[in-house]
């Protein structure tokens, strides 16, 4: 379910909070599927049309989002590339997803550091960032910086997951390669960035998505 940007909390604040619900009986395994089920359900809304993805992924739970939202994707019949630009050595709720995707017909998932000169960029409906989550502070690595500008180059629709990567979520500063979103799914609550006047220009529409946490 969406909502309006009623609840706005920092990075430090959104982790309190779901520890908090993990401990009243949420795992955080469950939680990273109600944030990529929510944003697919939310996607397949708007885009009744679209029938493909590429969806780039970090190593952390941002990335594992956007796995989720892969596997739900297939479901309805979606082309998904899912793109792991920080190598495969991902965080155990992460991994746990992407083994959930093996096998499945119409995802393709490649290892690599930069996206390759053949992935053009009218081939997708739809592109999803999901490399760097709100914990996000400082300069892009090289190689993330180049995937952005990539990313920003393609024709699709373009959807980041809680915050553009490159984008500080609580300071709303941002790297010169940041990803410019359409539309930012902010889980839970959104994020001082998103309602920053500069924040806004990579954020685009930001939809408030309930995830179970309070």
């Amino acid at each position: 379910m969406s909502s309006p940007c009623v609840k706005i909390y920092t990075a430090a604040q959104m982790r309190a909070r779901e520890q908090a619900a993990v401990a009243a009986g949420t795992p955080f395994l469950q939680l990273m599927e109600n944030a990529g089920q929510a944003a697919a359900a939310d996607l397949l809304r708007r885009c009744p049309e679209a029938r493909s993805a590429l969806i780039v992924c970090g190593k952390g739970n941002n990335g594992g989002d956007g796995l989720v939202m892969a596997r739900v994707l297939q479901q309805h019949g979606w082309q998904v590339a899912v793109w792991l630009v920080l190598g495969e050595n991902l965080s155990d709720l992460a991994e746990t997803n992407r083994r959930r995707l093996a096998g499945l017909p119409g995802v393709t998932l490649t290892v690599g550091s930069s996206l390759p000169d053949s992935l053009h960029t009218t081939d997708q409906d739809v592109v999803i960032d999901g490399i760097f989550g709100t914990g996000f502070s400082g300069a892009l690595p090289a190689s993330v910086a180049g995937c952005c500008r990539r990313m920003n180059e393609m024709c699709g629709l373009k959807v980041a997951l809680d915050i553009p990567t490159g984008l500080n979520g609580d300071t709303a500063e941002a790297d010169a390669d940041t990803f410019r979103a359409d539309l930012t799914y902010a889980f839970a609550a959104c994020k001082p960035a998103h309602v920053d006047a500069s924040g806004k220009n990579y954020c685009g529409e930001v939809c408030c998505l309930d995830i179970g946490i309070d």
